[in-house]
């Protein structure tokens, strides 16, 4: 019978089991709630979402795998956040024995980037603990209690029509907005347990900085960066952070754009040779070069 993929991009109905599925909202940012009692435990793969997930599970449990991580156990209530910024797969089992429930949030890259500054997307990556090379990453926490809350509020909506379209809006952006908050204030929390740094984890932090500039169109991921330079990742995304005050990933995205907008001004480069050589694809580059300066790169080009 029926069931749905939670962690991946697209809700399907393969898996052997009894469900529903409910679609809020679609489009850009897309809301949608369902349960599923699933009869037997069966793997499935399915592409993941470009761009923000974040699934509020209520009850049931599951199994899930990503590209090049450990396999994870779910076991609602939690709150699970994906973030996938290119194509890549992952696979869920549904596990028999409880009813699943969950609401689920898309929000795409795109929406992302005309909600929050540059600033905050760093935040948001930097919280998902990604890896530089781009790897999809997933959070698992307890689920708020806001969240709870908010989830209860979308059933109890007498709007209709356009009206009700707004309001799902602004409750779907609310669960991302506190499930930001959430991820940030779990790593502040870490960050400001005790962290010493000696005078040899300054200098190989500074390390970091050279393999990245040395690296800058495919940098080693966190774990590379890690064995690279001989801190664990902890203190070395921590104690990248407290040392020079931005992420990892942050200070990656700054240096492929400043040293594109170096390349640019030459007028040597095209601007799609200019995205491949700092690391983005033409497209994602057009709008990271137009959120930190303001306009495209190729109005640098007269």
């Amino acid at each position: 019978m029926d069931s749905h993929k939670l962690t991946a991009g697209k809700s399907s109905l393969r898996q052997s089991g009894e469900g529903e599925v409910q679609i809020l909202l679609r489009g850009d940012i897309s809301l949608s709630s369902g349960s599923v009692n699933p009869q037997r435990a069966i793997w499935q793969d399915e592409q993941l979402f470009v761009g923000l997930k974040i699934i509020i599970i209520e009850s049931g449990e599951l199994l899930c795998r990503f590209p090049q991580q450990a396999e994870r156990h779910i076991k609602g209530p939690a709150l699970c956040a994906v973030w996938s910024q290119d194509l890549a797969h992952a696979s869920q089992c549904l596990l028999p024995g409880a009813n699943l429930s969950y609401t689920a949030v898309n929000i795409s890259t795109h929406s992302l980037s005309q909600h929050l500054c540059a600033d905050s997307i760093n935040t948001l990556t930097a919280g998902m603990h990604l890896d530089l090379s781009a790897n999809p990453g997933m959070r698992i926490q307890t689920t708020p209690k806001c969240l709870c809350g908010l989830r209860a509020q979308l059933f109890t909506n007498p709007l209709q029509g356009g009206a009700r379209q707004l309001y799902m809006t602004g409750k779907a952006l609310e669960i991302v907005a506190h499930t930001l908050d959430s991820l940030v204030s779990e790593d502040i929390t870490l960050q400001q347990s005790t962290l010493r740094l000696s005078s040899c984890d300054i200098a190989r932090l500074h390390d970091v900085k050279n393999l990245l500039a040395e690296h800058i169109d495919a940098p080693p991921s966190i774990r590379d960066l890690s064995t690279k330079v001989g801190l664990n990742t902890r203190k070395l995304t921590a104690g990248f952070r407290r040392l020079f005050n931005q992420s990892i990933y942050g200070y990656l995205q700054t240096l492929r754009l400043e040293t594109a907008w170096r390349m640019l001004s030459t007028g040597e480069a095209s601007v799609s040779s200019v995205a491949y050589q700092v690391g983005y694809s033409p497209a994602h580059f057009s709008v990271a070069f137009r959120k930190k300066y303001g306009f495209a790169p190729k109005d640098m080009r007269g």
